[in-house]
């Protein structure tokens, strides 16, 4: 007789719910954690070393050795496909240096790699954001666009996820505010880099909002956000002039509002800076400053109809760069000595920027002058007060470019990819501004000499940006001067150029100069009666930019 068999009674493990909170040597070994503080018994008693909570992370000083074998550890237990896994160890080798460019403030290269294990939101961002890296680094290379357009699609998935992931959390009302911070940042810089201005500013404006209302910090919260969270916004929001310039009035000034919301306590300028980036801080709170007061103004009044509060804080901050350039010079004459390559690198660029900065601030006229702000700050007769300004902008922007040119040819890499205002900008800006033809062609020349992506800034698009606008400009001084010797002589009503042409953005980082639709407006009309309209309201090409430019550059303060 057969005997009868058992029942297959295999024991199947009993899952209970998942939880975040475990210690990370625990969750790398995929072990549950009794989650003892400061350190799980499940490590201390089997002899290993216990690397802490995730919740702890912010507290892990980036030069502390723990710091760096934790992110190695982590980079090797990363979860994910292996797509995913190669994505998080581009960020962690090519892209954090690069994002850090010539300062280091523990935030790419530490913190953000250390709370992107426990942390989905985070840890897709930053797979999306080294795969947009690799992309580009593809494209300077010659790779073909198949694998481009391969690498596009998974970056655009993986923040795809990470934004599920934060709004279901979110949405439970267990999203930790300070990883609901980060992940505004990482967003801004994908969307940024990628060339979608509104979405990424967008998420620019919902991570104020969070900056502003969180109310209850401890100590180390409060610490991170005044050291390390709340520049970031304010660089980010610096690097986004070019499109906030181009939106309303009332637009902007709702942007220069929130952004007073949540600056970050200002520390008196010392007599002399101890470190680049305490210089580097105290610069960038200065231009903060400017730009909110040229965020709050509008362009079509003359100052004293602005904000009663804008040319007060014009004052401040323009007294507050004149103070920044004496620190600086101290520094320098105590430290520059002892200076890396890097460090040069980086006072150059502070120098360069805080030269671009003063050119724009002392454009803006006192309250007693009664012209409009725009014809203002783009009188040509401004400009050439400043062309020795302009001159140091070229003379520094061509050290540096050289300096990155010796490193290609060394075989070291060099920082193409970064989400701050870096070279572009002022470059641009002395491409349209400076009054000799001479620099502007210095400046061009610089800047197809530099491929790189900063932020909504892309050396490519700039070139272009330029070349079209001193067509534009060639174009609006032929308009004049028919207007001039045709209509009443020399007395004749003068058209300035910002009146009459606008910049536009467009999602993937196209910009275009367009001509505004002014058929019905006198005198205008009767020129173009004479020298053509504008097709569709296109930017017109083949013109003569061969003389000086004599004409207005456009914009408000088109930095």
């Amino acid at each position: 007789m057969a005997v009868p068999q058992p029942p297959n009674t295999r024991r199947r493990r009993q899952c209970g719910p998942k939880t975040r909170t475990g210690c990370l040597t625990c969750k790398i070994r995929r072990v549950k954690c009794d989650e003892e503080k400061p350190h799980c018994r499940r490590c201390t008693s089997t002899g290993r070393k216990c690397d802490g909570y995730s919740q702890d992370v912010l507290a892990l000083d980036a030069s502390d050795p723990m710091s760096g074998t934790l992110i190695q550890r982590i980079s090797t237990h990363i979860p994910g496909t292996a797509q995913e896994r190669r994505g998080f160890s581009f960020f962690m080798n090519q892209t954090s240096p690069e994002l850090n460019g010539f300062y280091s403030t523990g935030f790419w290269e530490h913190l953000i790699l250390q709370a992107s294990y426990s942390e989905p939101s985070l840890r897709h961002t930053v797979i999306a954001i080294g795969s947009l890296h690799e992309k580009f680094s593809q494209k300077l290379l010659g790779k073909s666009p198949d694998q481009e357009k391969q690498e596009m699609e998974f970056a655009l998935n993986q923040y795809t996820k990470a934004i599920g992931h934060l709004r279901r959390s979110l949405a439970t009302g267990k999203q930790a505010p300070m990883t609901a911070l980060m992940s505004c940042i990482l967003f801004v810089c994908f969307d940024s880099l990628r060339g979608h201005y509104d979405s990424a500013m967008l998420h620019l404006q919902s991570g104020l909002k969070i900056l502003r209302d969180l109310k209850v910090r401890t100590p180390q919260e409060d610490h991170l956000i005044e050291t390390t969270i709340a520049p970031l916004f304010m660089r980010l929001s610096v690097q986004s002039i070019l499109y906030v310039d181009t939106r309303p009035a009332g637009d902007r000034q709702e942007f220069a509002r929130d952004l007073m919301r949540v600056a970050s306590r200002e520390k008196d300028i010392p007599e002399a800076f101890e470190t680049l980036e305490e210089a580097r801080m105290s610069l960038n709170d200065a231009a903060d400053g400017l730009f909110r007061m040229f965020y709050l103004c509008d362009g079509s009044l003359p100052m004293s109809l602005q904000p009663d509060d804008a040319y007060g804080i014009f004052e401040k901050y323009d007294a507050r760069l004149k103070c920044w350039n004496k620190s600086f010079e101290k520094f320098m004459n105590n430290e520059s000595a002892g200076f890396t390559s890097k460090q040069v690198r980086g006072a150059a660029l502070l120098k360069i920027h805080h030269t671009t900065a003063t050119i724009m601030s002392q454009a803006t006229p006192s309250p007693h002058d009664p012209r409009v702000l725009a014809e203002c700050v783009n009188s040509p007769d401004y400009f050439r007060k400043h062309t020795a300004s302009f001159q140091i902008v070229i003379n520094l922007c061509r050290s540096v470019i050289a300096a990155a040119d010796q490193d290609a040819r060394n075989g070291k890499p060099t920082l193409t990819f970064s989400t701050d205002l870096g070279l572009i900008a002022p470059l641009y800006y002395t491409s349209v501004k400076a009054a000799t033809r001479s620099q502007r062609l210095e400046a061009l020349e610089l800047l197809k000499r530099c491929p790189r992506r900063e932020g909504m800034w892309d050396s490519g698009s700039a070139i272009n940006l330029i070349t079209e606008f001193w067509e534009i400009e060639a174009r609006h001084k032929a308009m004049q001067q028919g207007h001039v010797s045709e209509i009443n002589g020399p007395v004749a009503q003068r058209i300035p150029m910002h009146e009459v042409v606008d910049l536009i953005f467009h999602d993937g980082g196209r910009w275009e100069w367009v001509w505004r639709d002014f058929r019905n407006v006198s005198p205008l009309n009767n020129i173009l009666s004479r020298t053509g309209t504008p097709d569709d309201c296109s930017i017109w090409s083949n013109a003569d930019v061969s003389s000086d430019s004599s004409s207005e550059s456009y914009g408000y303060n088109s930095y």
